[in-house]
């Protein structure tokens, strides 16, 4: 619950979350990072927790109604989305797996493993990747980074899936997305999102804090991936792409204006290698 004004929108440094920092400075403690979206893992992890010879540490999601602006009922269905969208993804540290991360690191429940964000589908069945911006249009303590748009108003602004891919957690940390000759630059409510909320499908803009809420939350979903041995897709096409154009390569004008035509090739090309 970050304070919001005109001095800031929220912190522009990374999450601190104590499961993942445990797995990386002790190579000896069981850590699961569980909730009520998957019940079966939980009460798996919780019972290898309990007879592991060790210090056993579990992080659980759950909604503060209230506080979220979250019904009564939706605890369960708001675990499952905050995991969806890489908000606080599924992960299972557990040392008897062996001596190396990747043997000890089990990342299997979250959706689309080799993918930045989950593939979801609207009710019409097209495709859109499912992100914390999607996610924080169902929980009323983000509505002050979200504005409604006509769909027809939509073509005045970047859609969140162009914008992505041209910004890096190393850009927001050096304040290069305050830039506006830099590649990263993110306008403030100039970005937008297409959800799907109560059954009808809706435009909004986003707030800048939003959108490096995303950037944020994907370099942790890959650091996870990593911790796996899991080969993520989008970042070796965002890793060659910004490469170009920050050798120039690539101009920024020509990043920007095609964007979707240039990742889509290295996308496909990372996935032929």
């Amino acid at each position: 619950m970050n304070q919001y004004g005109k001095a800031s929108q929220g912190k522009l440094n990374e999450k601190k979350n104590v499961a993942e920092i445990l797995t990386s400075g002790h190579g000896s403690h069981y850590i699961a990072q569980v909730s009520m979206a998957n019940s079966g893992k939980l009460y798996q992890s919780l019972l290898e927790g309990v007879e592991y010879r060790g210090m056993a540490f579990f992080q659980a999601y759950t909604t503060c109604q209230p506080e979220h602006g979250v019904a009564d009922d939706q605890s369960a269905q708001q675990a499952k989305l905050a995991r969806d969208s890489r908000g606080m993804p599924e992960f299972v540290f557990n040392p008897q797996g062996g001596e190396m991360t990747t043997e000890c690191f089990q990342i299997k429940g979250n959706p689309n493993l080799n993918r930045d964000w989950y593939q979801s589908t609207y009710t019409d069945k097209s495709k859109y990747s499912y992100t914390v911006a999607h996610w924080a249009t169902t929980e009323a303590r983000f509505r002050k980074h979200l504005k409604p748009i006509k769909e027809e108003e939509a073509a005045e602004f970047i859609h969140l899936d162009e914008i992505l891919p041209l910004v890096t957690q190393e850009d927001v940390i050096k304040r290069r997305v305050f830039d506006e000759s830099h590649r990263s630059y993110v306008p403030d409510f100039g970005v937008y999102i297409i959800a799907e909320i109560g059954g009808k499908i809706k435009n909004l803009l986003v707030s800048r804090q939003t959108v490096l809420f995303c950037v944020e939350r994907r370099k942790a979903w890959r650091m996870l991936q990593s911790k796996a041995g899991q080969v993520n897709l989008d970042y070796l096409a965002q890793k060659a792409l910004i490469a170009k154009t920050d050798k120039g390569e690539i101009s920024v004008e020509d990043l920007r204006s095609k964007i979707g035509e240039l990742y889509a090739a290295e996308f496909e090309a990372a996935k032929a290698s």
